[in-house]
This record gives structure tokens, sequence and C-alpha cells, in this order.
């Protein structure tokens, strides 16, 4: 189902993007911030956030009104720290990131555009590790995708963001993305975790390309 998303906004992309071509805008974005997750689990205490860090390239075309469309391609980090009484385990993973918001630009004076967007992405797995910790041991596993396996592979969900658009091309950039897609695997919630869902909250710089 979320292949079949991803093939659909894909081309939905390109087939808007090519009917307008000449007027799109060509960028890219780097960002830092904290990852978390939430997680559904009687053993665990409580969750900590992890340091992510995120780059993509990305592509706005004007609609109307001063709306415009953002789709982008880049990779992503998420993760989280769960505590359990004995035992800290750190969760770190890696997706491929396809995120497609609508944004509303406001020229602010003569400094640049002020703007403001929400969508939504979806995002296919590549790696990851947990890394376990207790008083005596230090450990870390690599992270198996699958349904039966660690985690499932797939994430999909909602992003917000806002930030400035400077005359010099320069972009400053804060974002907001909460997952909906529950990524326990089968084997988790056998264990005890009936839920795990990412978000992340980052800021960062970019550049757009005339």
């Amino acid at each position: 189902m979320i292949k079949k998303a991803i093939i659909i906004v894909v081309l939905i992309s390109i087939s808007i993007l090519g009917v307008r071509a000449q007027k799109i805008t060509f960028g890219a974005k780097i960002s830092g911030g904290f990852a978390n997750q939430q997680i559904t689990n009687p053993d665990v205490i409580s969750t900590g956030s992890i340091k992510t860090f995120n780059i993509k390239g990305i592509a706005q075309m004007p609609l109307k009104n001063n709306f415009w469309l953002e789709a982008g391609l880049g990779i992503s980090n998420k993760g989280s720290i769960a505590y359990n009484d004995a035992l800290t385990t750190t969760t770190h993973l890696t997706y491929l990131e396809l995120p497609v918001s609508v944004l509303r630009k406001f020229t602010f004076t003569s400094l640049g555009i002020f703007y403001l967007g929400a969508g939504g992405y979806v995002a296919d797995g590549l790696g990851g590790e947990f890394d376990y910790q207790t008083p005596g041991s230090a450990t870390s596993d690599k992270i198996n995708f699958g349904k039966n396996n660690d985690m499932l592979r797939f994430d999909t969900g909602l992003n917000f963001s806002t930030g400035f658009e400077f005359r010099n091309r320069v972009t400053f950039n804060m974002a907001y993305t909460l997952g909906l897609n529950n990524i326990a695997s089968s084997a988790q919630q056998d264990s005890g975790t009936s839920v795990v869902k990412n978000k992340e909250f980052s800021i960062g710089l970019g550049y757009l390309f005339k």
C-alpha cells in the first residue's frame, strides 16, 4: 500500500512539474534536530530524544495566490531513547524520505519571504541500529526491517514547516514531522510494544537555485 502511495506521489509530481517546468525553483536543505517516538509498552518508563541530521533536494512550483507546491527527496534520521528499569535502548533509524507540502509565502519588506507550510511524507527505511546499555554492559544490534523482524520498513505522516527565504536565496527553515504509521512489527507487538510512531523537530538552512 505504501509502495503504491510513493509511486502515485512521484507520478503526480512528475506530471505537474512537467507541465510547468519553466517555473520550477530547485534547491537543497540541510537540518539538524531532535527525534523522539511515541512508544506504547508497559515496561517503558519514559522516552527521550536523539540528535538527527537530514539532507534533501527540493523543487518548488508556484500555484495561485502566493501558494506553492514543494516536493523533496532526501535522507532523514528518526529514533528515540527508551528507559526501562535497568535497560536503556537507543533507536537510530535512517530513511529515504519523500515529503510533499503546500506553502503559503508572504513578502516581508525588502528582506525576503516568510512562509508557512503543511503536507505529508512517505519514507522507506534504509537501515538502523539498536544500542542497549545497562549498568554493566553496552551492546548494539542492526535493525532488520519486516513484519516478523525488528521494525516495519515504511513510514508515513504529516509535516509542518515555517521559515524565511532571504533575497540572496539562502533559506532558514524549521519543520516538525508527525508519524501516523505504527512501525512496530508483529514481533515487537508480541513482546509488549504495541505502538511505535516517529516524530521530529528540526532547524536548518537551505539554498534556492534560480
